[in-house]
């Protein structure tokens, strides 16, 4: 897999109080740029990392993560859910909300292709955004 063929995911921290914090998350790929804003505070941010982490070191569970409910009356919410091959290459399907209409149908379900370092580096970086500055951004690109 080459830099060309991988995708890239952004979270940019841009507003926070005292308990939450609003990020910005964006997704490119090969066929499509999307974002979306989304709330979190340290421990729903903990859990993303805990659940990237564990799956990168065979020690999850899991290979879907939910930020929140996708329907309903609540904040903009995204999931992802990871699957690898057997020489490390990570698919990572990306489902994001378009705040475009107030029933929160419209989505963007896309791939991110990357590598599983670069994945265990992420994870690490996003858990930094929870005493990072307003304006902080982690990539999975972050080299």
């Amino acid at each position: 897999m080459n830099n060309s063929t991988l995708g890239n995911i952004l979270i940019e921290k841009i507003w926070k109080d005292e308990l939450i914090f609003e990020v910005r998350l964006s997704v490119e790929s090969k066929y499509v740029n999307a974002w979306q804003t989304c709330y979190f505070d340290s421990i729903s941010l903990d859990k993303l990392c805990y659940f990237i982490s564990g799956y990168c070191k065979g020690s999850g569970s899991a290979n879907y993560y939910e930020s929140g409910d996708k329907t309903g009356n609540y904040t903009p919410s995204f999931s992802m859910r990871l699957s690898s091959n057997s020489t490390g290459h990570i698919t990572i399907e990306m489902d994001l909300e378009i705040n475009d209409v107030e029933d929160r149908s419209h989505r963007c379900t896309c791939n991110v292709y990357t590598e599983l370092g670069l994945l265990e580096k992420f994870a690490k970086n996003v858990h930094k955004l929870i005493d990072a500055d307003i304006g902080s951004t982690v990539s999975l690109l972050d080299i």
